[in-house]
This record gives C-alpha cells, sequence and structure tokens, in this order.
C-alpha cells in the first residue's frame, strides 16, 4: 500500500492559533496521495475560514463545518468518513504535528495490518519527555485496553484501512461517560473479528497534550507550537530529537512520566482529560 491514498480527519472546535501548524505538517507529507478533511465541530468563524483558506489554495483541503457535536464530535468524523475516498486513515490532532514520513510510514504499517499506531512521542510543556509504552501485537496489550482505563496512544499516530472501518457495526460515535473517545474507538477495532493490528517503531510525529497545557494562553501555546515546528522542519534537528527521545525511552523502565504527573496532580485532571476543551 505505499501509494495508498489516505483521508485524513483534522477535528477542531476550538480558535485557530494552531490549526496552521498542524495542515502545514499535512501538506508537508512525502506521501502526497492524500485528502484533507478539517472537521470543524463548532469551532469559531475565525477557525473555519482559516481552514478555508488553505483549502482554496489546495485542493486536497475539505473542510466541513458542523454544530457543536456531543462529546468531542465523534460522530462528525462518522458523518464525513461517508465521503472518504481513501484506502486508508489517519488523524491529526490539530494540536499536534506530524513529520514529513508519518504517511509513508503508516501506509507501510497499514500494509501489514487493518488498524494499528506509530510510536508515539510527547512532550509536557516544560519540555520534558512523556513515554508511553504498548505495543498492539501484543495480546496482554490489548487485553489491559479492553479491560482498563488505559491507553498508550491517540489518534495523531493512529492508522486503519477505511473498509475495516466499513464493516463495523458502529463507528465513531460520542463515549460512555469516564471513557476516553480514542480507546472507545480502539475498543471497537479490538473486539472486531478476525482484525489484524500491530504497532511500528516509528516515531513521526510529536504529541502536545492539550490536557496538559490548559493554564496557558492561546499565544502562548502558539509559540511554543512555533518552536517546535522549527526543530521539526530542519532534519538534523528532528534526527537529534527522535534520537534522544528514544535513548530515553529505552532507558526508562519505571512508572511513564505522564502517569507519575496525573498522580501527583491527582485525579481532578484525569477528568479533565476526558472532557472537552473549552473554546
Amino acid at each position: 500500500m505505499s501509494c495508498a491514498r489516505f483521508t485524513i480527519l483534522l477535528c477542531v472546535h476550538r480558535r485557530k492559533a494552531l490549526l496552521p501548524f498542524a495542515i502545514e505538517t499535512v501538506l508537508w507529507q512525502s506521501h502526497r496521495n492524500f485528502e484533507l478533511f478539517v472537521v470543524c465541530d463548532g469551532a469559531p468563524p475565525e477557525t473555519v475560514a482559516c481552514a478555508r483558506d488553505f483549502a482554496a489554495r489546495d485542493p486536497r483541503v475539505r473542510v466541513f463545518e458542523f454544530e457543536k457535536g456531543e462529546r468531542i464530535g465523534e460522530r462528525h468524523r462518522d458523518a464525513v468518513l461517508a465521503q472518504a475516498s481513501g484506502d486508508l486513515v489517519a488523524h491529526l490532532g490539530d494540536d499536534d504535528l506530524w513529520f514529513p514520513d508519518h504517511l509513508s510510514e503508516l501506509a507501510a504499517l497499514l500494509a501489514e495490518v487493518e488498524f494499528g499506531n506509530l510510536m508515539p512521542m510527547a512532550m509536557a510543556p516544560d519540555g520534558s519527555p512523556l513515554y508511553f509504552r504498548g505495543d498492539l501485537a501484543d495480546p496482554d496489550t490489548r487485553r489491559k485496553m479492553l479491560s482498563k482505563s488505559w491507553n498508550f496512544f491517540g489518534p495523531t499516530v493512529a492508522g486503519y484501512r477505511l473498509s475495516t472501518y466499513r464493516r463495523m457495526p458502529e463507528g465513531w460515535a460520542p463515549a460512555p461517560p469516564g471513557i476516553w473517545s480514542d480507546l472507545h474507538m480502539w475498543r471497537k477495532f479490538l473486539r472486531l473479528d478476525g482484525i489484524t493490528v500491530g504497532t511500528r517503531s516509528s516515531i513521526q510525529s510529536l504529541c502536545l497534550h492539550n490536557s496538559l497545557r490548559r493554564h496557558m494562553t492561546q499565544e502562548q501555546r502558539r509559540d511554543e507550537t512555533a518552536r517546535w515546528i522549527a526543530i521539526i522542519r530542519d532534519p538534523a534537528r528532528r534526527a537529534d530529537l527522535v534520537d534522544r527521545y528514544c535513548a530515553g525511552f529505552t532507558a526508562r523502565r519505571s512508572v511513564p512520566a505522564l502517569a507519575r504527573l496525573l498522580h501527583a496532580r491527582g485525579r481532578a485532571l484525569l477528568r479533565r482529560m476526558t472532557a472537552p476543551a473549552p473554546n
């Protein structure tokens, strides 16, 4: 599936400060065969206008404007996927960034399996790395995801075949209370009879979790993202970032940094992670 067509869903409900960075990292992909669906879930007019500006310049970009949906607008994702022309589906958070070979690596993974993820890389607001361990090929990992409130990757590093998605009884839909939206969807894939799944050990993105940045203003978030994208644009600096992250990941055998952070801040933060962010 090296030449497979991707449908990319980029969902946004907040102001436009971060959206141009995310879209830029889609448009610079080395894998050029894609359509980008910007799904505006009750987003402000300025955000919709920003997305339409990109669509006017690149015919691969389409904008879908919806009123604010339940939870984080999961049903909007299902609705736009009914119009998808891709063989494969990828997702990108509006506050995350892809590296240029993200789609190429995801296509290599999805040539082997129907649903899976690339290795996630995330940073805290202070620049310290956050580590997430897991492998979908491991039965214990799958059992843990199916039975516990535990997940090791989000939509930004996930991908699946559109044909697999379309044979599900239910696709994207609001998650029940207390369950993360992405974990709710991943469980549907994992329960699908005969599905093949896997994780590819390739870092091709940077996640800047909103749940850890709610104390930051839009301007602060824009400045932080601009600093990171300057690193990502430079191949040498990007490679050094990945090398240092992998070295820390390999050396670290204790509880992941994010889990320790959640423990220190208490269960209140965990509850906030499951709620939609304010506009």
